[in-house]
């Protein structure tokens, strides 16, 4: 895989990404492959993998599944994603469609449908959902995974505004792909809570037996303590813990979408409000990213790592059968800086989950192996192993990957039961 192959002219790409000037050069020369390059430059398909692989892969894909209950091996974070409105009432800004409305948000949602192998845009949902279930069959173990909606940003009047939405996933949708594949998938839902009929259909489904909910505030504009907010919220917060139900919160800054005007709703510490309620909290991706600002200097001192708050939180007595975190993204390259943090605090390690953040994985630029074997988390065979495994299947790449890395000094690694069924969390 050309991402995991090339080292400093993958790096400059890789930050230049983020700027106007390598957009420009990219439609001036007609480059639109570069979103493969960075995206989706997978060589075989997920079928040809238990045929093909080298002994090394299949013995370094072998130790991953050892001592693993593959029964209820699970995967926490799972995106579903589409953009055939008409069809599913799937959504994608149009701003990230045209590259005239923002030149890097096109580039991003190309690289993205690179990624999750869509060519046909309307065929979207069709491609995406084939592709993922592609990958999931030829594992060798798949276990089940958890298939997120996304609602729209809504003001606090409790109305949607598609402008500041960068992607819609309906409840249905995702309902509708479970009841079809029923031993592969279960349901996420997103209710935003400023919506006026929130705790109404929070309950409705809650009655249906679904447990899981996913909110990224950054994104959505959700305040998880808001004061102006406190009805709604605590309405929605004794539905969730009468049905036993677990917030699934993005924490820390928000890079896949747009989010940059609301960053500090990532803040970690919003959600005591939910656990002093009661509800069960899932902090997807650690709070990997960001930090205290100066917005928040009553709660936290600025400067202040996200991540060492989350760590905190975990660690706090009154949390102890409330409080998760899943490892969904840690991998990638401007998280990996983390993971021997992580890892060293094996206090919470008994409160970790297991998350791909699929499609992420397959944006092969945002995970370097060449960096996690140059830190110390791998070794120079493992990631040969890896890369081999990746061309094949990215989403069973990143099992492996996290099964496999170590602390860079102790050795330590995340344990088997981060990568099954939580005791704590309800069935699905």
């Amino acid at each position: 895989m050309l991402a995991y192959k090339v080292d400093q002219s993958l790096r400059r790409i890789y930050q230049a990404s983020r700027d106007c000037s390598f957009v420009i050069v990219l439609i001036a020369g007609g480059l639109w492959s570069g979103c493969d390059l960075v995206g989706g430059a997978f060589n075989y398909k997920p079928k040809d993998l238990q045929e093909n692989l080298s002994a090394e892969a299949r013995a370094l894909m072998e130790q991953a599944f050892k001592g693993i209950d593959t029964s209820v091996r699970r995967d926490y974070h799972t995106h579903i994603l589409g953009m055939n409105t008409d069809l599913n009432g799937t959504f994608v800004n149009e701003g990230w469609q045209s590259p005239w409305s923002g030149l890097l948000h096109y580039i991003q949602f190309e690289v993205y449908k690179s990624s999750a192998a869509i060519t046909d845009v309307e065929q979207a949902d069709a491609q995406y959902l084939a592709r993922l279930k592609d990958l999931i069959q030829h594992m060798p173990h798949a276990g089940k995974f958890g298939i997120m909606a996304f609602d729209y940003f809504h003001n606090e009047q409790g109305q949607p505004d598609l402008l500041l939405t960068t992607f819609h996933v309906p409840n249905d949708y995702v309902m509708k792909i479970v009841q079809e594949n029923p031993d592969v998938f279960f349901p996420i839902i997103s209710i935003h809570p400023y919506r006026t009929d929130a705790t109404t259909v929070l309950k409705q489904y809650a009655e249906q037996g679904v447990r899981f909910v996913k909110w990224l505030p950054n994104a959505m504009g959700i305040h998880p303590a808001s004061e102006t907010m406190k009805d709604k919220l605590e309405a929605y917060y004794e539905i969730m813990h009468e049905y036993d139900m677990v917030l699934i919160s993005h924490t820390g800054d928000e890079k896949a979408t747009e989010a940059e005007e609301f960053q500090n709703l990532g803040n970690p510490l919003f959600l005591r409000k939910a656990l002093d309620r009661g509800v069960k909290v899932v902090m997807a991706h650690l709070a990997s990213l960001g930090e205290c600002t100066e917005e928040d200097a009553s709660i936290c001192p600025p400067g202040t790592p996200y991540i060492d708050v989350a760590i905190h939180m975990l660690k706090e007595p009154q949390y102890q059968q409330l409080l998760f975190a899943d490892i969904s993204a840690l991998t990638q390259d401007n998280r990996k800086d983390n993971l021997n943090k992580v890892l060293a605090n094996t206090a919470i390690h008994s409160q970790l989950i297991n998350g791909s953040d699929y499609p992420l994985p397959a944006v092969n630029i945002v995970i370097q192996t060449r960096t996690l074997e140059s830190s110390g988390y791998i070794t120079a065979q493992e990631r040969t192993a890896l890369n081999e495994i990746y061309d094949y299947n990215p989403l069973l790449f990143d099992f492996v990957l996290k099964r496999t890395l170590r602390h860079t000094e102790t050795g330590m690694k995340f344990p088997h039961s981060v990568f099954v069924e939580h005791s704590l969390l309800p069935t699905d």
